[in-house]
This record gives structure tokens, C-alpha cells and sequence, in this order.
């Protein structure tokens, strides 16, 4: 089943590359893209493309068009993090950490090892090296938000061993949920119903993931969307009840949360028996509930960082 499930996905980069070469063939006209002084040239768009290809391979759903400007968006938020994380830190210093985020990505997408990566990786004529900075750029941004704004993580440690009374967390069977995200907002109110209903319309046509490279804000974007396994005890309210109902596959509607409007799709579900002693349950939700902050926190700060930067094609 995963052999059969990587040829698929390796045939899958092979029709994109097609379709890359499609969109490098029909630029006659450098793009020219300034982030502050660095330029991003049309070289680093195509590459961008790539690398996005392999994060989501329904990427080729969508028309060039929207494909470059998907991937120039990404490169701006990128070079944006980069420059902010260079007064704070410097790069290639974090090997182990950036080498088990590598690891964790690859095992999610069912490559048993490294070198299966590094093959997949090269179907989409990318350096495994290249990648790795990538993802270093991914992990220093959060850790600049940790450091920035853990005096301004709250956690309620009574809420939540009051929730794990009331919901009986430590003495019943919990589903888990494998959940993918786009969080947006609403600039203005009047709004709010077009753009709603603009990422529904996209979600039907284009796909979850494709969507969430277009709209969310989150850094799962890139992603596309894919949040990972989450357990129902780790939930709102007010999302466990968006998905009780729903099943795999499915979406919810917009859940208005402190950090904007989000929408999560069912990938997958199932139940786990839980033995865990409630202190253990206690630090799951704590680590859940100080995830979900520094999200917001970063969401927030990059936003505002984004006004200091001069971005002009």
C-alpha cells in the first residue's frame, strides 16, 4: 500500500514537472520581484513552484497563472521571516532540530526513509539541501515567536483539569482527528459573506489544499493546511462540535475563533482507547492550548512586520 501509494505520488511530480516546464516555457518577460533590496527573480519563482508542487501535488489543479502568484506570495512571506529571524539568530546552526522536522515531514507523506525523500524530492528537480534551509527558515520563526512571546502565553491549567473532569477524559475511548486548516479574516465585515463564499466555491473546485496556498494565513499554508492528529480532549467546544457530525472528508463552516475564521477538513479518524493517568492529559492540553497562542502570536507578528517591509514588482 505505501509503495503503491509513493509510485503515485512520484507520477503524480512527473506530470507537474510537465507542467512547469508549460509556464517556464511561456514567460518571454523576467519576473522582477523586490522584497526590500533582494530581488526575487523568476529563476527562484520557478523553483518555488516546484518545491510547493512537492509539498501539495494538487498544486497542478490550479491555472499558471494562479500558480505564480501562489509561489510569489510564498517567497515574500518567506524572505519576510528570513530577514526578521536574521537579528536574532543565525542559520545552519540547527542541525538535529532541522534534520527530525525533515524527518517527520517525509514520514507523513509515507517515504520510509531519507534517501525515498531525497528521490522524491529530485522528481521535482529540487536539492534536498535547498529544502533543509527551507524548513530551518520554518523552525527559527518559531522559535523567535517563543522567545518574543512566551511571557505572553496564558494558560489556565483549572479550566483544563475542569474540562478533563467534566468530559471524562481520562475514562473514555476519544476519537482523534487527522485535520487540515485554512484560518482567514475579514478585513471588512460587509465582506465577510463574498469571501466565505469564495473559498467554498474554491474548495469545490481547486481542492482543500490549493485553498488553503491561496487564503490562510496560518504557516500551515505551505502545507497545505495539514495540521496533523489532534484528540477530541485537545478541542474548543465550540470546534468538537463542528466536527462531531461530520465525516472523513468533510468540512466544516467557518469557526470563528480569537485569531480570525477557520475552516478544518476531516482527513481521517479514528478512536483510541485512553489509559493516560490525568496529569499526562493535563500536559497534553496545556502543550495543545500553548501551540494554538503562539500560532495566533505569530500570525499577529508577522502581519505587523509586514507593514516595515517594501515589497514592489
Amino acid at each position: 500500500m505505501i509503495i503503491k501509494k509513493i509510485n503515485t505520488i512520484i507520477f503524480n511530480s512527473l506530470i507537474f514537472i510537465f507542467l512547469l516546464n508549460t509556464i517556464s516555457n511561456s514567460m518571454e518577460v523576467n519576473i522582477s520581484l523586490k522584497v526590500n533590496n533582494e530581488i526575487i527573480t523568476n529563476f527562484d519563482i520557478e523553483q518555488e513552484v516546484k518545491y510547493l508542487g512537492a509539498l501539495n501535488n494538487e498544486l497542478k489543479k490550479l491555472s499558471n497563472d494562479r500558480i505564480i502568484i501562489v509561489a510569489k506570495n510564498s517567497l515574500i512571506r518567506e524572505k519576510i521571516k528570513k530577514n526578521e529571524i536574521l537579528k536574532y539568530f543565525l542559520f545552519n546552526k540547527n542541525e538535529v532540530l532541522v534534520n527530525n522536522f525533515v524527518k517527520k515531514f517525509y514520514i507523513s507523506l509515507n517515504f520510509e526513509n531519507e534517501k525515498m525523500f531525497i528521490d522524491y524530492l529530485n522528481s521535482y528537480d529540487l536539492r534536498f539541501d535547498d529544502v533543509k534551509k527551507k524548513f530551518e527558515i520554518e523552525l527559527l520563526w518559531n522559535e523567535l515567536i517563543k522567545q518574543k512571546f512566551s511571557q505572553d502565553i496564558n494558560i489556565n491549567k483549572s479550566s483544563l483539569k475542569q474540562k478533563i473532569i467534566d468530559n471524562k477524559l481520562s475514562e473514555k475511548s476519544m476519537t482523534e482527528y487527522e485535520l487540515a486548516e485554512i484560518l482567514f479574516k475579514i478585513e471588512k465585515i460587509n465582506n465577510k459573506e463574498k469571501k466565505i463564499a469564495n473559498i467554498k466555491n474554491e474548495i469545490s473546485v481547486n481542492g482543500f489544499k490549493n485553498t488553503a496556498n491561496i487564503y490562510s494565513i496560518s504557516d500551515t499554508a505551505k502545507f497545505g493546511g495539514t495540521i496533523g492528529w489532534i484528540n477530541e480532549g485537545q478541542l474548543s467546544k465550540n470546534i468538537l462540535d463542528s466536527l462531531k457530525e461530520l465525516e472523513i472528508g468533510d468540512v466544516t463552516e467557518p469557526i470563528k475563533t480569537s485569531g480570525g475564521y477557520l475552516i478544518l477538513k476531516i482527513k481521517n479518524k479514528k478512536g483510541k482507547n485512553i489509559e493516560l493517568d490525568k496529569e499526562i492529559i493535563l500536559q497534553n492540553l496545556i502543550n495543545y492550548e500553548m501551540d494554538q497562542q503562539f500560532n495566533k502570536l505569530s500570525v499577529i507578528y508577522y502581519s505587523k512586520i509586514k507593514l516595515n517591509n517594501s515589497i514592489s514588482e
